[in-house]
C-alpha cells in the first residue's frame, strides 16, 4: 500500500496547520496546495487515510537456533517419548521460550545426541 515519505508527510501536516486560520483565503490556499501534495504523490485522500489506518506488517522473529534443536530432536523421532514429542512440536510456536522450557530443551538434545552437554 502506498503511503507518502517522511519529508512530505511532515510537509503535508505544515500544510495542514494552516486549515485553522481565521483567513478564508489562507484556508483555501493551504487545503488547495495540500490536495496537490497529495495528488502528486499519486495518493487519492481516502488511499492516503487507508494507508495511514494500516498497521504495519508484522515480522515473525528469525529463526533461533533453539528452533532448529528442537528439528534436530524431532528428526530423532523414535527415540522420543510422547511427551517430548509434543513439547518440541509445541515449542517453535512461541516467539521466545522460558529458562525452564531452554532447559528442558537441552535435557532432551543431550538425552538424545543431538547437542553435547554443557561443561
Amino acid at each position: 500500500m502506498k503511503s507518502l515519505d517522511t519529508k512530505t508527510a511532515d510537509r503535508l501536516g505544515k500544510v495542514l496547520n494552516l486549515l485553522a486560520s481565521d483567513h478564508d483565503g489562507k484556508r483555501a490556499a493551504a487545503a488547495l496546495k495540500a490536495n496537490t501534495i497529495v495528488t502528486q504523490a499519486g495518493l487519492t485522500w481516502p488511499a492516503l487515510i487507508t494507508a495511514a489506518l494500516a498497521k504495519p506488517e508484522r515480522k515473525m522473529p528469525e529463526m533461533g537456533t533453539w528452533r532448529q534443536t528442537c528439528r534436530d530432536c524431532l528428526a530423532r523421532n523414535n527415540d522420543l517419548r510422547a511427551w517430548e514429542r509434543g513439547f518440541l512440536t509445541d515449542l517453535p510456536k512461541f516467539s521466545r521460550i522460558s529458562t525452564k522450557q531452554r532447559y528442558a530443551l537441552n535435557e532432551i538434545a543431550v538425552r538424545l545426541g543431538v547437542k553435547e552437554p554443557r561443561q
